[in-house]
């Protein structure tokens, strides 16, 4: 017989922190992913928990809330800029969209877009694609999988493990043909008919640029610019826009021999997005960030992004909360190293470092909709102007 437990926790939750966050995404790992968990306020409300196991999944979880607790106690987000603009936020925008048709829900975390959402979607890119093109990037076209070696270079799998989505194709044997024509591979033991994976679905777009550039010299400055649709593995909250599990992202990547060209870079592209958003009256912070993750062997890493602002994120209000839509990452040489990145005619191959910038645009298009409406016709006119509405 099973119930339903409800663990208070001591000091409470707030939704939204960091902590909320890095609960939710660990629960699953400490409880071993079969039970319906639920945060409300000071209660963590588990369902489907037999009676002779209820003293072990309460111990599971609060180790797993005592976790986060500590992987945050030393990183505290920092405002850096903030503006209110004068928009009302709208209440059920996802639901208006898929009721007028311009969002299709095509599975958990998966959506596909056309009418009004596409316009904007293509408006959007076009604008920041620009801005890009306008500072010197070029542009690079990638495809949807990076080996696996790479992310494992790049020191993915040390602090977003939980979030990768591995790809393996079908042994060679007839028996793994009949049952992916059967549908067996689809069921909870289909991997027995899989080989080993070596590929991993793109997390992120700058990976590909690392990984065409492995072992080889480049000349400075370098700057690229690419989208894609990438792909990152959520337990939660997978039924909206707000958190997806296929989603689109362009990326501007700099190598530069300075890093305080990373720098002057990195500022240059947060004025832009910052004046962009107040002249379309949108409400937005800047914030320092760090890496979401609950490895312990990470918390140093998560320290020193947030002292020294190496991360920095774009957060827009909505319904509830609000939304990271962009990320300013000043990499240093944390990528350049493990790639064996080079700056051509270098003798010391250490006068090389490299920063991206991150557009997450789903979360930029659901965040827009929000703060002004899903009418389009009755956005600003800055707003329609440059995303040529």
């Amino acid at each position: 017989m099973s119930k339903t437990l409800e663990i208070t926790l001591e000091g409470g939750l707030e939704e939204g922190t960091p902590v909320y966050k890095t609960l939710l995404e660990s629960l699953p790992y400490y409880l071993g992913g079969q039970y319906a968990v639920s945060l409300q306020q000071d209660k963590l409300v588990i369902a489907g928990v037999a009676q002779s196991q209820e003293s072990e999944i309460t111990q599971a979880a609060l180790e797993a809330y005592l976790a986060a607790n500590k992987e945050h106690e030393r990183v505290e987000e920092r405002c850096l800029h903030s503006y209110a603009g004068p928009h009302a936020l709208h209440e059920g925008v996802f639901e208006a969209l898929r009721d007028q048709g311009s969002v299709m829900p095509t599975g958990f975390g998966k959506l596909a877009y056309t009418g009004l959402v596409a316009e904007v979607f293509q408006g959007l890119d076009q604008f920041i694609r620009g801005y890009c093109l306008e500072q010197g990037a070029h542009q690079e076209l990638y495809p949807p999988v990076v080996e696996g070696d790479t992310l494992s270079r790049a020191g993915y799998f040390n602090i977003l493990a939980q979030h990768a989505y591995f790809i393996a194709p079908l042994k060679t044997s007839l028996d793994a043909l009949r049952a992916a024509s059967e549908g067996d591979t689809l069921k909870e033991d289909g991997e027995q008919y899989l080989q080993a994976p070596q590929w991993v679905m793109s997390p992120t777009v700058c990976h590909h640029c690392f990984e065409a550039r492995k072992d080889a010299s480049v000349q400075l400055p370098l700057k690229v610019t690419a989208i894609n649709q990438c792909a990152r593995y959520e337990v939660h909250d997978t039924h909206g826009m707000r958190r997806l599990r296929m989603y689109w992202m362009r990326e501007f990547v700099l190598f530069d021999q300075e890093e305080s060209a990373i720098v002057e870079f990195l500022d240059s592209l947060v004025e832009f997005m910052i004046d962009a958003l107040k002249r379309w009256g949108i409400s937005h912070e800047v914030v320092t960030a760090n890496d979401p993750f609950f490895s312990n062997s990470a918390t140093s890493k998560r320290t020193f992004q947030s002292m020294f602002a190496l991360k920095r994120e774009l957060k827009l209000p909505i319904p509830g909360g609000s939304l990271a839509c962009a990320s300013f990452n000043n990499h240093q040489r944390s990528l350049v190293e493990p790639f064996n990145i080079q700056k051509s005619g270098s003798t010391t191959g250490k006068d090389i470092a490299s920063g991206c910038v991150a557009w997450g645009y789903d979360r930029l298009l659901y965040a827009l909709f929000c703060q002004l409406g899903v009418d389009v016709s009755q956005w600003p006119a800055p707003v329609r102007s440059d995303l040529n509405l």
